[in-house]
């Protein structure tokens, strides 16, 4: 079996790809770097387009012939590309990022026809990524006959949690059929965690906070590098206002959509996971970028929201674990949106954060001032690095 790792992240908005050495993931200190990596995504709406790296190459750019948003396509048109047109090695491990394991799913996982049944049963609970994440399995099976393909949860990260935190105020019954609390961004949390020390020192150890802020968004809260709350719950639906999710909602809301408005459930579901949060607001867009740049009230309102929920959850989570040594952007947003960073902190100087407006432009690594109490960093996530090293583990003695 080839020792290379294809690694498959399929988002709500964007597939991205890696290939690592699968010997060199295991046995990186740190997060292992990719040989190549690259994003199919279609700014804008527009036609999809690829963006690739080689380590120590130009980035390249080119338009696949897959739609945007078919992920079996577009995987099946990148695996082709790499071995045509790219030169890559051909990998003999493919990891795939599967946003929900359930109860039973808690680590890397080899996927067997089994495995496979189990995690079509939890499309409901992540119908944006889910059915994604499966169809880009069922593509790289296709094309990749002889790879052994590999589950990556970002669910995991979280399995540890403490009752209190897993648990709803709902019948026990139901809990224990699974109606739990169960997080995700797992991934790039993980990721994070394993940068913390370089960065912070022992200061790593105590509580941090840790927001991913993309189309999807969530907050962590971190001790000794450990998952000890999270914003989500159940689904991905909970916690943050984010792109087209509306985030915490009164329960009673649903039903009376329901009950009194005669609404089906599938209506239901398309407004709060498709057509709610800032899309919904603001009724401009879903992308921060253009909701900033705009004049329109409504955009300025969706960002209001936006920061509000995020200041929120960033004390309420502060609380569960007992202070904070730091706060970490990461995601899309929170790596590379400094207006919403300074947002974001202005509301909390409160708690003795104040940003460096020069470093916090520069989108450098530290962006807190000289006068901050709390250590603030703008991180790079690196979700497919953490599913590389996960799989490694996993496959090494067939791998090496």
């Amino acid at each position: 079996m080839s020792a290379i790792v294809l690694c498959l992240n399929a988002g709500s908005s964007s597939l991205k790809f890696a290939l690592f050495d699968a010997d060199a993931a295991q046995h990186a200190s740190d997060l292992p770097a990719a040989m190549l990596r690259g994003e199919i995504d279609a700014p804008g709406g527009g036609s999809p387009v690829l963006t690739s790296v080689r380590a120590g190459q130009a980035r390249q750019t080119l338009k696949p012939e897959a739609v945007r948003g078919d992920i079996g396509a577009e995987v099946a048109w990148l695996i082709g590309w790499l071995d045509r047109d790219c030169g890559a090695p051909r990998p003999g491990v493919v990891a795939h990022r599967i946003v929900h394991g359930g109860q039973h799913y808690t680590r890397a996982t080899r996927i067997s026809p089994a495995v496979f049944a189990d995690l079509q049963a939890l499309t409901s609970l992540a119908p944006l990524h889910q059915g994604p994440g499966l169809a880009g399995v069922q593509a790289a099976q296709a094309a990749l006959p002889e790879a052994a393909q590999i589950a990556c949860f970002d669910t995991a990260f979280h399995a540890n949690h403490d009752d209190t935190e897993r648990r709803y105020a709902i019948p026990r019954s139901w809990h224990e059929r699974g109606y739990q609390r169960y997080g995700f961004h797992g991934l790039s949390f993980d990721a994070i965690s394993r940068r913390l020390r370089p960065a912070l020192g022992e200061r790593a150890l105590g509580p941090v906070v840790v927001a991913h802020l993309g189309s999807g968004a969530s907050l962590c809260g971190l001790r000794k590098l450990r998952s000890v709350t999270t914003t989500m719950g159940f689904t991905a639906l909970d916690g943050l206002v984010m792109g087209t999710r509306c985030g915490a909602l009164d329960p009673g809301l649903v039903l009376q959509w329901l009950q009194r408005d005669g609404l089906s459930a599938a209506e239901v579901g398309d407004m709060l996971y498709k057509r709610s949060g800032l899309l919904g607001v603001s009724e401009i867009s879903h992308d921060t970028r253009e909701l900033l740049a705009s004049t329109d009230p409504r955009a300025r309102q969706a960002i209001d929201l936006f920061v509000a929920s995020i200041v929120r959850q960033i004390g309420a989570v502060a609380a569960t674990i007992g202070g904070l040594d730091a706060l970490v952007f990461t995601g899309g947003i929170g790596t590379h949106q400094p207006a919403i960073r300074a947002a974001v902190v202005e509301r909390l100087a409160w708690l003795g954060l104040a940003l460096d407006p020069a470093a916090n432009a520069a989108g450098r690594l530290d962006i807190a001032s000289s006068a901050s109490r709390v250590p603030i960093l703008a991180m790079d996530t690196d979700e497919e690095a953490v599913m590389a090293a996960q799989a490694a583990t996993l496959l090494l003695p067939i791998a090496a």
